[in-house]
């Protein structure tokens, strides 16, 4: 019997003729609203601006977030150290300036006019701050905004030459300051009759003209002592003041530390026409220094055959709160960027993801700053140290870094070659840190 096209089924040939057009529009996004395919993700350049790694680190990283976001292309240059401050704010100015730059801890007081912030959605608050040690959502998140996401976390930590240390009987490296000195007295080696430092017993006590990270060291011994560095309303420098006792805490610490630089003091290991600190470790004439996980394998090149151990640095006796220093960089994104949404998804991936996190330190070999690494790490040989110390590390808000290294670095030359007082010297740096925050306000 033929096929007779009845009113009932032209109706329904009709009906589904309109069904199969619908999803046809519908698929192909025509009706609006009604798209159920998700839009193709944008291709995106980042220029990534660095300082200390290489392009085989970001070549790694890059090939990491890639299988995460395929449609992010990253570029990476790396800069000079000396210069890289300079080149940074000045390519910002001039509108060719990196997307994404290292970006160094202390920094955000005198920089944080050039950041973009991550929303809370994109990367909430809470979450930033339960991953890492207090220290970073300290200085990269104050307030609650975060500004910069670290890398990795480094500590000043001591290193001791073992064979001297063994040579004077010396077993076990000085947990206490009390233990500091008396190690010091048994270490030191000096001409009775010149008064001539013949072997420093530790690199302790001088400017940053001899010693690296000298001022690192001071600031230190202060943060311990319970000096206030500023004010809370960050409006000047308060290191020289007495607190409620009446004591001034920034005033020991710093007679303190340069007692081991006056000739006359029972102390006396180290002057400023000595070595700098690092080579006269590395030429095994100075049993004791203080410095960061990266001088390890400057150290091994200097002298292969230096047969030295780190050790956490001396505590306050019967401290309640042990303190060490954190130096450390992180990434932040410039608010010049075009794309700092992408921006901040690389960011937040490179930093917070802990398989890219740990690709990271396994090349690079600096200290995790991530929680759940920092636990992985704790046994380990060269860098257990340092990620113990993770979690008691501090710092302070400065203002400018440089000018700050300079005025303490100034502060400690003038006492120890008699130019002012402590008291006097103390002071006039705390006068200039203080106008340098009232001129930057």
């Amino acid at each position: 019997m033929p096929f007779a096209l009845t009113k009932s089924r032209l109706i329904i040939l009709g009906l589904a003729a309109l069904v199969i057009v619908f999803f046809i529009l519908l698929f192909m996004g025509v009706i609006p609203g009604l798209n159920t395919r998700p839009p193709a993700a944008p291709q995106v350049k980042l220029n990534v601006w660095g300082v200390f790694d290489s392009n085989q680190v970001y070549d790694t990283l890059d090939a990491s977030y890639r299988s995460h976001s395929p449609n992010v292309q990253i570029t990476y240059r790396q800069f000079d150290p000396s210069t890289y401050e300079t080149d940074l704010i000045n390519a910002l100015a001039a509108g060719n300036g990196p997307d994404v730059f290292m970006f160094q801890n202390t920094w955000l007081p005198k920089h944080a006019d050039i950041i973009t912030p991550v929303s809370e959605t994109q990367l909430p608050y809470v979450k930033f701050r339960d991953a890492f040690p207090q220290v970073i959502s300290e200085e990269f998140a104050p307030n609650k905004i975060i500004y910069a996401s670290p890398l990795y976390l480094d500590t000043l930590a001591m290193f001791y030459n073992k064979d001297i240390f063994d040579k004077k009987g010396i077993a076990i490296p000085p947990k206490t300051w009390t233990e500091f000195i008396a190690t010091v007295q048994k270490l030191k080696e000096i001409d009775v009759k010149t008064n001539k430092i013949i072997k420093a017993g530790a690199a302790i006590g001088g400017s940053n003209q001899s010693i690296n990270r000298g001022t690192d060291l001071l600031t230190l011994i202060m943060l311990q002592s319970g000096t206030a560095m500023v004010d809370k309303d960050f409006i000047r420098a308060r290191f020289a003041e007495a607190v409620s006792s009446g004591k001034q805490p920034g005033l020991d610490s710093l007679n303190f530390y340069t007692s081991f630089a006056n000739p006359s003091s029972p102390t006396y290991t180290w002057n400023e026409n000595l070595h700098y600190s690092i080579d006269n470790f590395a030429e095994g004439n100075a049993a004791i220094i203080f410095n960061y996980s990266h001088q390890i394998d400057l150290l091994k090149k200097k002298n292969p055959f230096l047969n030295f151990g780190v050790a956490p640095v001396p505590q306050i006796q019967d401290t309640p709160q042990p303190i060490t220093y954190a130096n450390y960089w992180g990434l932040a994104v410039s608010n010049k960027s075009k794309n700092p949404d992408w921006a901040w998804d690389f960011i937040a991936y490179v930093t917070m993801s802990d398989a890219t996190a740990k690709k990271y330190f396994e090349i690079t070999r600096r200290p995790p700053a991530l929680k759940t690494l920092i636990g992985e790490n704790i046994n380990e040989p060269d860098f257990g140290v340092f990620a113990k110390q993770s979690l008691i590390a501090r710092s302070w808000p400065e203002i400018d870094n440089n000018a700050v290294d300079n005025s303490l670095s100034n502060m400690i030359k003038s006492v120890i070659t008699g130019q002012l007082s402590a008291l006097d010297s103390i002071k006039k740096a705390e006068d200039e840190i203080t106008q340098l925050m009232q001129k930057n306000r």
